[in-house]
């Protein structure tokens, strides 16, 4: 019996997915649950399990190659005399018509060398001074159309080509930047979510005092006795969660136009890596406390770092949080990352001259900018949102 092997769709959003790597070989015996390749989605790389056990007949589509999901991209039969049944189109298809295309290409590049090569044959006519600037400028005489009688070239016909070659060389030259798989589904995501989402921005400012003095109080303990690193992150993380909780309505997502509310708090945390950004998601952040939220973190920082997270680890949260301090970037209104409501992007901590009680004091200050989805909140939920944030942070006990 031949099974077919179809691009699975291995996300809410895929719908097409790049082979990386077959992980067998055309007649090896496969056992149904064993890995048999590995894919690049919009979010990460997955590994595909067989879902029948058999020897891999054919490989239909090959390393490199990107295939819709439910595209056939192999077959598995219970042994390697089975006929395979013909696919009509496909990425086959597709790698046909490219051969056939490239040979037609090599039959006219063939054709042009003949052609070439024939007037190369035929006696150049050029005068003495021609030949020798020619030689002295290393130009090929056959590639220079003479003006001179007959065809002949003269001495301004090779210094027209040399002046030609140093104003190519003045101009500077462009280089075109080969895209990962995630860079190109990123630009997709980016450009479709500001053309379709009615974004609007809040932005609020906090005083770190008080959250730097509680870490300052819990980074010994937590290096020290649970080997964990504290970060500011981490109280942003807490805080976030705290503030989705109070505030429901901003924990929503905008799908095929309605409002779907999420019960779980989880908070996306943005990730810069060399493939691209990625967004590993925590969860219900509103029922642990900040040592559990620090090793989730760091657990998925690393594996986002290796390229190791699973699918469930990158989707699900209807908000995400994106840290620019550590870059020393004051604010940013970022672009919302849809099917997602929201997001917030944090600047850096910096100290500066604020007004107390009618007393000027130095405090360490935070700019926060919250990029909202119009279409399911409004500027004061999005208001309220932001100081519950800000109340967190303020008051890092209710973090605790």
């Amino acid at each position: 019996m031949i099974t077919k092997i179809i691009m699975p769709k291995l996300g809410e959003t895929m719908e097409e997915g790049e082979i990386i790597q077959w992980l067998k070989k055309e007649g090896d015996e496969i056992k149904e649950g064993e890995p048999l390749l590995e894919v690049a989605t919009d979010k990460a790389n997955m590994e595909v399990e067989a879902l029948t056990s058999g020897f891999l007949r054919k490989i239909i589509a090959a390393e490199g190659e990107v295939a819709p999901v439910t595209q056939t991209i192999a077959f598995i039969a219970d042994s390697m005399e089975e006929e395979i049944p013909e696919e009509k189109e496909g990425v086959a298809g597709e790698k046909e018509k490219g051969a056939i295309k490239e040979a037609i290409i090599e039959e006219k590049k063939e054709v042009s060398e003949i052609s070439k090569e024939a007037e190369i044959s035929r006696p150049i006519k050029a005068s003495p001074l021609a030949k020798k600037l020619a030689k002295q400028h290393k130009i090929d005489l056959s590639t220079i159309e003479g003006r001179g009688p007959g065809g002949r070239i003269l001495k301004e016909d090779v210094l027209r080509v040399v002046e030609q070659a140093a104003e190519q060389k003045e101009v500077p030259q462009k280089k075109e930047v080969s895209l990962s798989r995630a860079e190109k589904v990123m630009i997709q995501r980016m450009a479709k979510s500001k053309r379709e989402i009615p974004h609007f921005y809040l932005t609020i400012e906090v005083d770190f005092s008080e959250a730097m003095k509680m870490r300052d109080d819990l980074v010994a303990e937590f290096e020290k006795e649970r080997g964990i690193h504290l970060t500011y992150t981490d109280l942003l993380i807490k805080s976030c969660g705290r503030a989705l909780n109070e505030i429901p309505r901003v924990n929503s997502t905008f799908e095929e136009g309605k409002v779907i509310s999420h019960s779980k708090i989880d908070v996306g945390l943005a990730v810069a890596r060399e493939e691209g950004l990625i967004v590993p998601v925590i969860r219900d952040v509103d029922e642990k406390d900040l040592f559990q939220i620090a090793r989730d973190r760091n657990e998925l920082i690393r594996k986002a770092k290796e390229n190791k997270l699973s699918l469930g680890e990158l989707e699900g949260a209807a908000f995400t949080l994106s840290n620019l301090g550590m870059l020393g970037i004051k604010g940013a209104a970022v672009i919302i990352n849809p099917p997602q409501a929201s997001i917030l992007a944090v600047g850096e901590i910096k100290k500066r001259a604020v007004v107390l009680e009618e007393k000027i004091e130095i405090r360490p200050i935070m700019e926060m900018t919250l990029s909202c989805d119009h279409r399911v909140f409004d500027g004061y939920l999005g208001a309220r949102f932001l100081q519950e944030i800000k109340r967190g942070l303020e008051e890092p006990s209710l973090l605790w």
